[in-house]
């Protein structure tokens, strides 16, 4: 599986995961603040060592408001003021703390690399390391060479794993805010026909009017005429609301489930959809077609899905259709409204009632199912006529 076959998956448990994974990470790696910090007061007694305490504790403290603000996403301006107050902490700490003190060394790289951005970010990268290597003149070369690579790698993995959870949120939610403009584009779509359908007609209708308005009673044959001419436009208009409402009200099986895969997919939600048989009547189409943009419009407004599983089972002459997915919130609110009645789902359940079939819902263990049962013939055959004979 290639990179973009793993991201289409990419969902707010994932994002969730891994700004858990990176601020775990960069939490955990502040241990090893303690053993500068246990050299410092093993060594320094006095005023050097509380000045090397509150030199390695402020260090510290700088690195973990960068690294957790940068986790969540939650950069301002005045982290650059952290930022600088951490680089004088770092030149301080080597005068103050000791030996030990490169155990921290990927502490400031760390910091340059989350907190600007571009090639400042870079800049500010290798300058510490430079820096921490300026300011390691003196010790054992062996040490400072061993120390400079782990602290190189420590800050890289820290960072890239700091960036990539960060990368994740927002790849989430350009995924959510284009699921969002496909269903605005729909609307305005609908809503262009019908200004085109209704502007011109709804303006001649009020021009018409308000010259009629201005014939004499006495011209009562001009007047008749007129009117006439404004109740067949009114209904030549009716009649084009009608057809525009009948096209975007025509269902389509195939279209809504190609539709649905193409939004929920651009949302981030992996779509395994079985097919269908191809023996289904038009009616019982369309209330599938219904059933399946219900189950989408669900999961976009009430779920944290990542997985959407559409599976077709057949006993005799009934088709069992499910819809299911992973997107059961922790608070219970994903679909539990409408598990237990929600306007669209009644709605569903009118439909499907009235081609023979029927519709249930549950949640169990995180997952909503949309449970669809309906005739696999058309149920022409079951019908009779007004004197009783089966047709």
């Amino acid at each position: 599986m290639g990179a973009p076959e793993r991201l289409t998956g990419v969902g707010p448990a994932t994002v969730r995961l891994a700004r858990i994974g990176a601020a775990v990470f960069s939490v955990g790696m502040a241990a090893f603040a303690a053993v500068p910090l246990l050299e410092a007061l093993g060594m320094f007694p006095g005023l050097r060592g509380a000045v090397a305490v509150l030199s390695i504790t402020g260090l510290t403290g700088c690195y973990l408001w960068l690294g957790v603000r940068a986790v969540l996403n939650r950069s301002a301006r005045r982290d650059l003021f952290v930022l600088a107050a951490m680089t004088v902490l770092a030149v301080a700490v080597p005068f103050a703390a000791g030996y030990s003190w490169l155990s921290i060394g990927f502490m400031l790289p760390f910091a340059y690399a989350i907190t600007l951005r571009g090639w400042r970010a870079w800049t500010g990268f290798f300058a510490a390391h430079a820096l921490n290597a300026v300011l390691s003149i003196g010790h054992d070369v062996n040490w400072v060479l061993f120390s400079s690579l782990q602290n190189t790698l420590t800050a890289g993995a820290l960072a890239g794993l700091t960036i990539f959870a960060t990368l994740l949120a927002e790849l989430q939610r350009t995924r959510e805010e284009l699921a969002r403009l496909a269903i605005t584009e729909e609307r305005l779509r609908f809503a262009r026909e019908l200004h085109d359908v209704l502007g011109h007609n709804l303006s001649v209708i009020a021009m018409r009017t308000e010259l009629s308005m201005r014939i004499p009673s006495t011209q009562a044959k001009r007047l008749h005429g007129e009117l006439t001419e404004i109740h067949d436009i009114a209904r030549r208009s009716l009649h084009d609301v009608r057809a525009v409402v009948k096209g975007y009200r025509e269902m389509s099986l195939e279209r809504e489930l190609s539709g649905v895969r193409k939004v929920l997919e651009t949302a981030g939600v992996r779509c395994d959809f079985a097919d269908l048989p191809a023996t289904l009547s038009p009616d019982v189409r369309v209330a599938l077609a219904w059933a399946v943009r219900e189950a989408a419009t669900n999961l976009l407004r009430h779920s944290d899905a990542t997985v959407c599983l559409l599976h077709v089972d057949t006993e005799g002459d009934r088709i069992h259709v499910t819809v299911a997915n992973d997107g059961v919130r922790e608070n219970g609110a994903v679909n539990s409204r409408d598990s237990v009645g929600g306007s669209g789902l009644a709605g569903l359940d009118e439909r499907l009632t009235q081609v023979g079939g029927s519709c249930g819902r549950h949640i169990e263990d995180g997952w909503f199912t949309l449970s669809l049962d309906v005739p696999g013939r058309p149920m022409a055959a079951t019908l009779t006529t007004a004197t009783g004979d089966r047709k």
